[in-house]
């Protein structure tokens, strides 16, 4: 029997020219079912999971939605993630929510917020190795 679920968005507070996070917080009983399929900027523009990202956003294919060079315009729109149920397919789409924008003013030290810790793959298949860092100027990845 399936049991209901409800998601919501955490997103994590950045600072203009820097990159937002945005993550899909599903329940811990339902985690290992539910899959993020995509985030909705609304109304309707639709973001996907990909390796590369598209330069301004990026779904990665854990589910967190990366925003980057951030300015003071995105602060407006709201974003939606979408999960479904591995056995059910059940769509469950989150409630909205917005960009929280530091006012930070000058040098902020580099520092690491997300990273990824362990990856299993099949041979031939692709990976994703998780490595985000705030701090203005943004910082660069090597």
């Amino acid at each position: 029997v399936a049991q209901a679920y409800k998601v919501d968005v955490e997103v994590l507070a950045a600072s203009r020219s820097c990159t937002a996070i945005l993550r899909c917080v599903v329940p811990n009983f339902v985690k290992e079912l539910v899959r993020v399929v995509s985030w909705v900027q609304e109304p309707a523009f639709y973001i996907y999971p990909s390796l590369q990202g598209d330069g301004k956003y990026h779904l990665l294919p854990t589910g967190e939605l990366l925003i980057h060079n951030l300015e003071y315009n995105d602060r407006y729109p709201s974003y939606r993630c979408r999960t479904m149920h591995k056995l059910t397919r059940q769509v469950v789409t989150s409630n909205s929510a917005k960009i929280r924008m530091n006012e930070q003013r000058g040098i902020v030290s580099p520092s690491v917020v997300e990273h990824t810790s362990h990856v299993s793959v099949s041979q031939d298949e692709g990976a994703v190795l998780l490595c985000v860092a705030q701090g203005c100027p943004s910082p660069e990845y090597r």
